[in-house]
């Protein structure tokens, strides 16, 4: 049997009769009974009765506790001691703090509240959208007036967001005015330590200060605390965007905000606001009304534009962007594109944000530097490449968004693009007249360079107006703005899938130009090794070589000067290496070259240096130093583009041909070590041997070495198999050297041979290939050279640990050979990222400087007056140059077809206009008569 409880208005009952209760009917008694002691010791033995959610009251007994009219607050204070949870919710999502707050007692709420606080939570927890004030006003009891205003106070005090909308709409206030309470407006309005909104909600059109006006509840308020409000439209304003009240800001004060459009309420402005709520009506109203786009606030230095793009609200961005004074961010690229695969959503689309802002590059690239980076180094060409469709990333190429710039990672956007692409932006790069006819001798044609070239690290550029030194420091910023132009070529180089565009007209003449603009380097390098390798072979044959035992006078003299060349050619020498292995000791240890050089010098400075070693011990390392700087001096030489591929070759075909030997060394080794053991001849046959040169002869496989030794020459088809032993095992020795001749004289030998043919073969097949792309690795290899920091990064930050007084710029460089650098680079002092041919003219080249105007061929490329491109090179810009024009021709006819639909369209239109005209006017006109007839 249930039975209500007494005085206690939720439908609450218990069991009278239960025989056996259980223990959450009896904790229930307990708390009803305030049997604090007993509840203690319950709670104590069986914890989770706390959170026990008693079915018949949809909620735990701490909600129970604050809800019923007979519970204390000492009681309520009880069970949060032994861990009930205060922001438990049942079914309504009501807690603690909303129960005690419809029962109006003070102190219940004071214990629930204190207890929030004490466990660092919040008091603005919300009952669908309700707070603790919003469930007081409109549920609690009014009639108990002191209590009513005592509880409202006590969570005012205690942070109570005063200006909190329900899931009406609706501030506390405002309920507060539709209810009539007076003293709680008034409380309201004094007590909250944050001005008050009485004009943003609105109930049935009216807000909380026209229902104050409307029934004159403003009586008794102070005048100061009312009128106040009236300051404090910047407040109403924030309100009105905070709650999306479009057309409440917009009709605010009739649209007379002029002086507050560009307020703040510390974190945001009223225009960033709007645009991170995506109020695009409100956006538009400021901007009218003359706020300012590009204004942030200490906390938020994002400007407007900025926070529309990262939301996509397209609108909004559009309405920026046609500002007369945006300032466009210089990453809001790189975040449209970040977010350009993203879904879209009504109002968002971060495609169609890009679209328009690249609509609006295209009218003014002067706004955006489209090779900005952002906080990784990355590009809008990284992301657009990963992120963007072909369409995206051709646009940006178009706007000379660069294939070199690296971000953090030390990737570039070609990494990741499209060879079909690329190749389709090379046939765009190559420029003309498309109404210069293309026989004529003058018909010219411009390779745009820009996308290929990284951009030139931005420098502060210092004030220079009142120092006497402004030539130096302008020379300062010429150095810096030096590049490495060839790493976009080189990494094409090195990748199968761009190796074909090498072949590229663009390409081929870049690299055409740049090596005429570094190959003085070339040539001077390779005339200071002949002199070393002249004065070491000289000094050599002079001093060692011992053909006569008494030298002449001039043999002397020969020996004495050669070796004043050697010395000083041979620290030139040494003071190269070490120069590249300061630049970069990685790449340098990485080259097998290298290693060659390094021995050599090793060698040569013992010849010069060292006297101790014998004379055999010199004629020794004589024969190993002019073999190496033979070795040297071939492999320099094949550094010059044609010749490149008879290095190649070398390479190749040696490279194949260890490989391949490699795998047969272990059969090698084997018949080598048979011959020895079937070969040797015994004790008793060796005394059988009568003359010394037989015993000469017979003594090659006497060892393993020998053995071994023997049979690597007889891998070249030197057998001498009347010398060889076959007598000690007739059958078994001749059966195993047959074999050899077969397997390797034959089939090993056989294979090797068309190895290196068909090598040889295909190199010269792809010969002009090869020669642009080893021609590419000079040239970078050059650049790197020249641009290096001669001292490390890595040492310098060592330096700057052990030193902290001494600390070191991140973007500084010591570059040795500055003028060189200087001398090797073309852009963009001495072309301005473009180059003129003339195809019908040989393909002659015209070089224009972008500082002296004039044709400088002459001083930039020796004792030629003029420069051209191969004919290979002019066939293929001719074949751009006609599939472009048929392109061309075709859109135009296209252009043509649809204006001529159009017009066919247009008259049948006014054709059919006419001929219903005349009908009209037929019928009014056999009406009429009619008519007369008629009458």
């Amino acid at each position: 049997m249930y039975t209500k409880l007494p005085g206690d208005r939720s439908p609450i009952f218990t069991r009278t009769n239960s025989i056996c209760p259980t223990p959450e009917s009896v904790l229930l008694e307990l708390v009803l009974q305030n049997d604090r002691e007993n509840i203690q010791s319950i709670v104590q033995n069986q914890a989770k009765l706390l959170t026990h959610l008693y079915i018949d009251y949809n909620k735990p007994i701490l909600s129970i506790a604050c809800s019923s009219e007979q519970v204390e607050a000492e009681t309520v204070t009880t069970l949060i001691d032994l861990g009930a949870d205060l922001q438990h919710f049942n079914a309504v999502q009501w807690q603690a703090i909303h129960f005690a707050a419809q029962r109006t007692n003070s102190k219940v709420l004071r214990v629930v509240v204190e207890a929030l606080l004490d466990q660092g939570l919040d008091v603005n927890s919300l009952q669908q959208s309700n707070n603790s004030l919003h469930i007081l006003i409109r549920f609690g009891k009014n009639e108990e007036h002191d209590e009513f205003l005592e509880c409202a106070k006590l969570l005012i005090k205690n942070g109570i967001d005063v200006n909190a909308a329900d899931s009406k709409f609706m501030s506390p206030i405002l309920w507060a005015a539709k209810k009539g309470y007076r003293d709680m407006i008034e409380l309201i309005l004094v007590e909250s330590p944050v001005p008050v909104d009485i004009d943003s909600h609105q109930s049935r059109g009216k807000t909380a200060r026209d229902i104050i006006l409307s029934e004159n509840l403003y009586d008794g308020i102070l005048p100061e605390k009312f009128v106040s409000l009236n300051d404090k439209d910047d407040v109403v304003l924030f309100n009105h965007i905070k709650t999306r009240n479009e057309n409440g800001f917009i009709n605010f004060k009739n649209g007379d905000i002029f002086e507050l459009v560009n307020s703040d309420d510390g974190s945001s402005t009223l225009l960033q606001m709007s645009c991170d709520n995506g109020l695009k009506r409100v956006v538009k109203h400021l901007i009218d009304k003359g706020a300012d786009p590009n204004l942030g606030t200490a906390k938020n230095a994002k400007k407007p534009i900025e926070i529309a793009a990262e939301h996509g609200f397209y609108e909004i961005f559009q309405i920026l962007l046609d500002h007369p004074k945006i300032k466009i961010p210089k990453t809001i690229l790189m975040t449209l594109l970040k977010h350009y695969d993203e879904d879209k959503f009504p109002g968002i689309d971060w495609a169609e944000c890009y679209r328009r802002l690249h609509k609006k590059l295209q009218s003014d690239n002067s706004i955006l530097d489209i090779n900005d980076v952002d906080y990784f180094q990355s590009s809008s060409l990284h992301y657009a490449v990963r992120y963007s469709d072909p369409e995206t990333v051709m646009e940006l190429l178009d706007l000379g968004a660069s294939l070199g710039s690296k971000n953090e990672f030390g990737t570039m956007p070609i990494c990741d693009i499209e060879p079909e692409l690329l190749e389709k932006h090379l046939d765009k790069c190559v420029e003309f007249d498309p109404k210069g006819k293309k026989d004529k001798e003058d018909f010219s044609v411009t390779f745009k360079y820009r996308t290929l070239i990284p951009p030139p690290r931005k420098i502060e550029k210092r004030d220079v107006s009142d120092s006497t030194d402004s030539e130096q420091n302008l020379n300062n910023q010429f150095h810096q703005e030096l590049v490495h132009e060839t790493e976009v070529i080189f990494y094409m180089s090195q990748s199968p899938e761009f190796k074909h565009l090498l072949k590229h007209p663009v390409i081929v003449s870049f690299l055409f130009i740049k090596w005429h603009r570094i190959r003085w380097l070339f040539y001077t390098n390779l005339a200071f090794y002949v002199a070393f390798f002249m004065s070491l072979v000289v000094y050599v044959f002079t001093e060692y070589a011992n053909f006569n035992k008494e030298r002449s006078s001039f043999e002397v003299f020969l020996g004495q000067s050669s070796e004043v060349v050697l010395i000083i050619t041979f620290f030139l020498l040494v003071l190269r290496e070490l120069f590249q292995i300061a630049v970069s000791p990685w790449k340098y240890f990485k080259n097998f070259e290298n290693y060659i050089e390094i021995t050599l010098i090793l060698i040569t400075g013992a010849l010069l240096f060292i006297t101790d070693p014998s004379n055999d011990t010199r004629k020794q390392l004589s024969s190993i130093s002019i073999l190496l700087a033979a070795f040297e001096l071939v492999l320099m030489v094949g550094q010059h583009p044609k010749l490149s591929t008879n290095v190649v070759m070398l390479r190749t075909v040696s490279f194949n041909f260890f490989k391949f030997l490699m795998w047969y060394s272990l059969l090698i080794i084997a018949f080598a070590l048979s011959f020895y053991i079937l070969f040797t001849e015994s004790p008793s046959e060796k005394s059988g041997n009568t003359t010394g040169e037989e015993k000469e002869e017979e003594d090659y496989f006497t060892d393993p070495g020998k053995s071994m030794f023997k049979t690597i020459i007889m891998l070249t088809g030197e057998f001498d198999a009347s010398d060889i032993n076959f007598h000690t095992f007739p059958i078994i020795s001749k059966l195993i050297f047959v074999l050899f001749i077969f397997m390797i004289a034959i089939i090993l030998l056989n294979l090797l041979n068309g190895l290196a043919v068909s090598d040889t073969q295909m190199i010269k097949t792809d010969a002009e290939l090869l020669g642009h792309i080893y021609r590419a690795q000079y040239i970078m290899y050059v650049e790197s050279m020249l641009l290096g920091n001669i001292i490390p990064r890595n040492l310098l930050n060592k330096i700057e640990d052990l030193c902290c007084c001494c600390p070191f710029n991140k973007d500084w460089n010591y570059r040795a050979l500055q003028p060189l650098a200087r001398r090797a680079c073309l852009f963009p002092h001495f072309l301005y990222y473009e180059m003129t041919v003339y195809p019908n003219r040989g393909g002659q080249i015209a070089i224009h400087n972008t500082v002296k105007k004039g044709n400088l061929g002459n001083c930039c490329f020796g004792c030629c007056s003029s420069i051209s491109l191969d004919k290979d090179t002019i066939k293929r810009t001719n074949n751009i140059v006609q599939a472009r024009r048929e392109q061309m021709k075709i859109k135009q006819e296209v252009s043509y077809i649809h204006k001529m639909e159009a017009l066919v369209l247009g008259l049948e239109t006014n054709t059919r206009s006419e001929i219903f005209m005349l009908n009209k006017k037929l019928d009014y006109i056999l009406k009429y008569i009619n008519q007369e007839r008629t009458e």
